[in-house]
This record gives C-alpha cells, structure tokens and sequence, in this order.
C-alpha cells in the first residue's frame, strides 16, 4: 500500500523560519513507493520552479524555466546510472568472453522522402582473433585486425541479455552478476509510453549493413563520373557544333569565290554554239576557171586531137583547193555536198541554223576519207554544264 504524503505537505508548508529536518524528508523518502516519489519529485520541482521565478529578474527567470529539469552538461541522470553502468559491464564481458549474435534496432530519416526507417541489424558472433573477441567475418583486407564489440552495440547485446523492465533475455545469469557487484542505489524510471507509427523496419545482417554502405558509395561515385562524361560530352558536342558551322562558312566562301572565277572565264570564252558573227564567215574563194590560149591553130588540134582534149581538160578544169579555218575556238561556213554546215578547226561539224548558229549536230568530218563520221558524240562546252 503506498504512504501517505505528509512530506510534501510539510515541505510546502514550512518557511524559511521553522525549515524541515532535511535527514527526516531524505529518511521518509527512501520509505517511499516509486510512484510517490514521483508525485513529490514533481511538487518539489514546481514549488522550487515558482520560487526561483518570483525572485529572479525576468530575463534571470526566463533562463531558469527553460533549464528547470535539466542536468549539468556531462552528468548522469540519477535513473540512467545504473542502466548505464550494466551496458558498460555487457561490453567488458564480451570483449574479455566473446559474444553471441545479436541484433541492433536503429531509426534512420530518409534524405530523399523523409521517412523515417526502422532497421533490424543482425549482428554476426565474435571469433577469437589474434588473441581477441572480434566479429565473425570482420577480418579482411581493409581491417586485417578485424572490428570489435563497441560501446554502441553493446547497448543492443546488453538489452538482448537482459531487459530489466521486461525481466527477461538470454543472460540472466549475467545481469545477476552484474548487480551483485553494481553499488549505486537503483533509481527505476518508468520508460516513455510507445507511440504506434508507420515507420518502415528494414532487417539485415552486419555484412548486408557494410555492403549497403559500400553499394551507396559507389553509386554516388557513378553517379559522380556520370555527371562528369556528360558535361564532357556537351561540351564535346560544342565543339563540334563550332567547328561545323566554321567549315560550312568556309565552304560557302569557296562555292562564291569559284562561281565568280567561272563566270569571268565564261565571258571571256564565246560559245561554240552563239550565232556566228558576220565578220567570222569567210567565203570560200572560187578560182576562175583558166582561158585556153587563141594561138592554137586547128589543124594542129585535129592532129593531136586526143590529147589536145585533155590537157584543156585540165587547163580549164580549176584545182579544188581544201578547206580549212583559223583555230580561233568559233566555227565557220562549210559548204559540202550541196549543203550548208558549220565546222570548226577540229572538223566538229553542225548543219547551219536558219538564225546563222549551229544546228544539229552531224560529227567530225574525216578529211582523209572525205565523210562525216556520225558516231562522234556532240562535245560538251563548259557554258552548257
């Protein structure tokens, strides 16, 4: 049954003129139950909360409720010291023992959603390792003398041994030892009620824990690198776009320059197919015909009557001179086989058109056998490409 609270009434009746026996308030309180301590921790607290108020400067007062409650930095809590001191004794144990396997319970915020995580980490057991307790598979490369026990998880295998408000765990036997030798006086603190969430519980083993880690690390240094090729190849493509366009400018430059290189040529070279100028038609000279001399008397043409008629034959008959043209790149008249053609010095002939220029095409005109060879195909001159 618990006492009565005489004590806090007494304390809150007294003044500072007739001040209570502190041994009798000391004395009365450790007959107490743990809820009634309370009660009077908490009139207590707010009975010297009130006082230091109303004496303080309001700045002074200010400070003081926003510290009222508070421990001095580095200082234990009296209900914390013994819980403490038991996982002190949990790591001690099992770094001079060895450990089982356990698991570590941790709440992490998320960076990206803002969820918080609960994980469940599986813990692997200690080996004997060059002459300590280490964690089973803790020995590689980077850590050849393997990662022991600390403070941290000591917190979660001494809660694992024994939970001294659930009054059970796989070590009692432990925790007995631990209170026969622990000398400070037990302060229980009834632990905050647990309030139901959403929270996300991932579980995994120590080695899937390491990994996590070591994948995050190297999909950042991917993402990293990723980032950096893409830069260069933005910039790359820059370049390349620069250098794209220079060449083009140049090229179109060049396309001007050589068009107007062309067409100063053009006009200085006429078309083998622009009409004739009058000037550039020659007439073929016609030979006049030779006169047979009047001294030739008939009784000597009646003598050699044969070969009088052939020798003025021949004297009348005129020399057929052969045609021909200045190379002067233009062609000119050609009168052949009763038709009008033009021909140049090359012998390239076209039938003469009814404006004076070239008509079709007919070939080159072989001297040698006295015919046009049709199968020549009709040149092609630079103005007409």
């Amino acid at each position: 049954m618990s006492a009565e609270l005489p004590v806090a009434s007494a304390v809150e009746s007294k003044t500072a003129a007739d001040p209570v026996e502190m041994e009798v308030v000391l004395a009365t309180l450790k007959s107490l139950e743990t809820a009634d301590l309370f009660k009077v921790m908490k009139q207590a607290l707010a009975a010297a909360e009130k006082r230091s108020t109303a004496a303080a400067p309001r700045g002074a007062r200010a400070a003081a409720a926003k510290k009222a409650g508070s421990m001095p930095k580095g200082v234990v809590p009296p209900q914390l010291r013994k819980p403490r001191a038991w996982v002190d004794f949990t790591l001690r144990h099992a770094l001079e023992n060895g450990w089982e396997s356990f698991t570590v319970f941790q709440t992490k915020k998320d960076k990206e959603t803002g969820e918080k995580i609960d994980e469940e980490i599986e813990m692997s057991e200690s080996v004997l390792h060059e002459g300590a307790h280490v964690y089973d598979g803790s020995v590689t490369e980077k850590t050849p003398a393997g990662k022991q026990l600390i403070h941290k998880d000591a917190m979660s295998l001494s809660k694992q041994r024994w939970a001294p408000k659930d009054k059970k765990g796989t070590h009692p036997e432990l925790y007995a030892e631990f209170e026969a030798s622990y000398v400070e006086e037990e302060v229980d603190v009834p632990e905050a009620a647990s309030v139901a969430s959403s929270k996300v519980v991932v579980k995994m083993t120590s080695a899937e824990k390491t990994a996590a880690a070591e994948a995050k690390k190297e999909a950042k240094a991917l993402e990293t690198a990723a980032k950096k090729e893409a830069k260069a190849l933005e910039a790359a493509a820059k370049k390349a776009e620069k250098a794209a366009e220079a060449a083009a400018k140049k090229a179109e430059r060049e396309a001007e320059k050589a068009a107007k290189k062309a067409e100063k040529e053009a006009a200085k070279k006429p078309s083998a197919k622009a009409p004739v100028p009058a000037a550039a038609i020659k007439k073929a000279a016609v030979p006049a015909p030779a006169k047979v001399p009047a001294a030739a008397s008939a009784a000597a043409l009646s003598a050699v009557k044969a070969p009088v008629k052939k020798a003025v034959v021949a004297a009348v008959a005129p020399k057929k001179e052969e045609w021909s043209c200045p190379a002067d790149g233009m062609v000119h008249p050609w009168p052949y086989k009763g038709k009008q053609y033009l021909r140049n010095a090359d012998g390239e002939v076209w039938l003469k058109g009814a404006d004076g220029g070239c008509g079709e095409w007919q070939g080159v005109y072989l001297a040698a056998e006295g015919r046009i060879d049709d199968s020549v195909p009709e040149p092609v001159f630079e103005d007409e490409e």
